[in-house]
């Protein structure tokens, strides 16, 4: 349920405890709302004072008149655990705790514990504390003890940060760039209110037109993703930076799986399920919010990149390719209108250099620009300038330059930009032609072209909602997990396993397989023994009954003699798969943030050598499922690489949500799930899953 954070976000009173005469945080907060306007009774809370300047002062909360909707506490972390017992007791809605020592670095868990049984039973709406606290300046208020950039741009950006002083990073880096922003939350340890409030809030806020999160960990990942899907709905982005990513779980570290499955690509596969923006770095994260902020939806998913260098149009076609940024080949008409306005010794491609003509011509740039922009498969219209303040010697031509894209800017189809091949300051005539045009600056080769992929991506993807599956119900994990009974799970499922049968002794192995046919193989069957080939536990190609027999002895004594404590049921006789097949990894594990993620990758010696594939949480369907496949090295080797076969890429995909629709009804019972391999037969025959390992939460030691 969505909590309402009107006391809060829009309190009627504000008063501030810790604030004096003299310099300190809560001095700041009460500087800070009266910079940004707050027009709700204020009051400071000391009994030294009579006022602090034209703010009256009390003696104690319990002095504070009825309208007081939110207390900023900025004192000590013991004083504020008294002065938060004052606050519930006075029944004030809110609380801002701006002190450290509750949990964090490990330093004051009973501060922690004592603050988390009081918010849960007043209902508080705490804000922190170990944090700044909070400014929403479409609203004129700013209950936030740190210093704010001045001047500071009114805009539709509410920044969400776990880390108070990385606000700086965005916020100052940006000045004068066009960042405008509607709200700066910081949201320390977040004993009550989490990002995913905060997210909920401005999803709803008319003021507010891009979030921007800095993630450093999720406390509550379903909470989250509702929060994101909001805003999604709302058609407002949600730009995520994200740190510390968690290691491994133990039980993932048992599987193959753990070799391709790490943390961090749990996390991008939540992401991706929610709709939420990505992003890898600050830069990335400042100039991806300026653009969602500044520009308008693209026409259709293609970028044209122009600048007048033939160097920096290798270059931007390099960086393009390294952050996923589409750059369509012109059509055939965009070609020949190209050619007929440029040089004779200019070659029309994207991205195109204009050539240094165009540098002394502003007609033939605003030519090139508009025919670029005239193709069909291209949204948006970049040009490049090589930097974006120049020297006085240069100065005047990147103006002009500026002044030819505002003009192409005021017809253009397609959404125009403008970027900077490095970083640096900006000129101010150069903003100002490029503000008035409605056109976005941004900042740095790689952050902007980076940017611009992420930007053109979630239009795109934005008129199809990511697809909402509902969690199956629950069943109970069975009791006997060896690889017979895994195997049996997996066929109840839907999915396709080797007909097998188990044996007790060498003698009844030979009998059973004849049954089952030769050739088979011969697999150790202990729950105990999570990795049958480390212990000499699997035999292939077997091809008599006495050759099996003899197989069947070897194993039993290598496996007691290697795992002399493990309970040892017998042999598994299984079919085994002929012909040509492409082996693949599927494998789920617990993300210790994320919970159950799934990943798909190309199995046998390749394991090792790919390393994290993509990954998306569980429950999923086809569509997410062939998503990974393309977005990792299987979708190749499916199509028949360098001459080989074309696989069954369609039972890959009804295996794999077979399966994934199997694990997620065990929940939090697993810890994590193996198939291993999971053939994938010549098209049109099939795929089927050799073997299968699970690992429960509860024996997450096992092998």
């Amino acid at each position: 349920m969505s909590r309402d954070l009107t006391a809060v976000m829009r309190p009627r009173g504000i008063a501030v405890v810790g604030a004096s005469r003299r310099r300190s945080r809560g001095t700041l907060v009460l500087a800070n709302l009266q910079r940004f306007g707050y027009t709700g009774r204020l009051f400071a809370v000391n009994p030294g004072y009579d006022s602090i300047g034209e703010i009256p002062c009390v003696p104690s909360v319990n002095d504070l008149p009825e309208d007081i909707d939110v207390v900023v506490v900025a004192v000590a972390a013991d004083a504020s655990l008294e002065v938060m017992r004052d606050v519930a007791a006075a029944g004030i809605p809110a609380a801002v705790m701006l002190a450290s020592g509750f949990g964090d670095g490990g330093v004051g868990r009973h501060r922690r514990e004592e603050l988390e049984k009081l918010v849960e039973s007043s209902g508080l709406l705490l804000v922190g504390p170990n944090c700044y606290g909070l400014a929403d300046f479409s609203a004129g208020i700013a209950a936030y003890s740190g210093s704010i950039v001045d001047p500071l741009e009114r805009g539709g950006v509410a920044l969400i940060m776990q880390s108070g002083a990385l606000t700086h990073s965005i916020t100052d880096s940006a000045l004068g760039r066009g960042l405008g922003l509607s709200a700066l939350v910081t949201t320390g340890n977040e004993i009550g209110l989490g990002v995913a409030d905060y997210i909920e809030w401005y999803a709803d806020d008319p003021a507010t037109s891009t979030i921007g999160v800095f993630l450093e960990g999720l406390r509550d990942v379903e909470a989250f993703s509702r929060a994101c899907e909001r805003a999604r709905s709302a058609g407002k982005p949600v730009v995520v930076l994200a740190t510390g990513k968690s290691a491994r779980s133990r039980g993932a570290a048992l599987a193959h799986t753990g070799a391709i499955s790490g943390s961090g690509g749990a996390l991008a596969g939540l992401l991706r399920s929610i709709g939420a923006v990505q992003v890898d770095d600050m830069d990335e994260f400042r100039e991806t919010l300026l653009l969602f902020s500044a520009a308008g939806r693209p026409t259709s998913g293609g970028t044209a990149l122009l600048s007048i260098s033939g160097g920096g149009s290798g270059l931007l076609a390099d960086l393009a390719e390294d952050v996923g940024l589409e750059l369509p080949d012109f059509a055939p008409e965009t070609i020949t209108a190209l050619s007929a306005v440029l040089p004779e010794f200019g070659v029309v491609s994207n991205p195109l250099d204009a050539t240094g003509t165009a540098a002394d011509d502003a007609e033939l740039l605003h030519d090139v620009l508009v025919r670029a922009g005239q193709d069909p498969s291209v949204g948006a219209v970049c040009f490049v300038l090589n930097v974006g303040a120049a020297g006085e010697a240069q100065r005047d031509l990147y103006r002009r330059q500026a002044t030819t894209l505002a003009r192409f800017a005021t017809s253009a189809d397609a959404v125009p930009l403008a970027m900077s091949l490095t970083a640096g300051p900006v000129d101010p005539v150069v903003r100002a032609t490029l503000d008035e045009a409605g056109v976005p600056l941004l900042s740095g080769a790689r952050s902007s072209l980076a940017a611009i992929a992420r930007w053109s991506s979630w239009h795109t993807s934005s008129a199809r909602r990511p697809r909402l599956h509902t969690l199956p119900e629950r069943q109970e994990l069975p009791g006997d997990l060896g690889g017979r009974s895994s195997l049996t799970q997996l066929a109840d499922a839907g999915v396709r396993v080797p007909r097998s049968a188990l044996a007790d002794t060498a003698e009844r192995a030979g009998e059973l397989a004849e049954e089952v046919g030769f050739p088979c193989v011969l697999k150790i069957e202990s729950a105990d023994i999570a990795h049958k080939t480390d212990v000499g536990g699997v035999r292939v190609g077997l091809s008599s009954r006495d050759e099996v027999v003899r197989a069947t002895e070897e194993i039993l004594a290598a496996a007691s003699s290697q795992v002399p404590d493990a309970v040892i049921d017998g042999v598994l006789v299984q079919e085994m798969v002929a012909g040509p097949g492409l082996e693949c990894l599927l494998g789920v594990v617990r993300d210790p943030q994320v919970g159950l993620t799934l990943s798909l990758a190309p199995g046998g010696v390749l394991v090792e050598l790919i390393g994290e594939v993509p990954s998306w949480p569980l429950p999923l369907g086809a569509e997410e499922v062939a998503w990974l496949i393309d977005h990792g090295p299987l979708a190749t080797l499916l199509d028949g690489y360098r001459g080989g076969p074309r696989y069954d890429r369609a039972a890959l995909i009804e295996n794999v949500v077979a399966f994934a629709g199997l694990v997620a009804t065990y929940g939090e019972q697993v810890e994590a799930v193996e198939v291993n391999p999971l053939i994938v037969l010549p098209e049109g025959r099939g795929a089927i899953a050799v073997d299968c390992l699970i690992v429960p939460r509860d024996r997450v030691d096992i092998g």
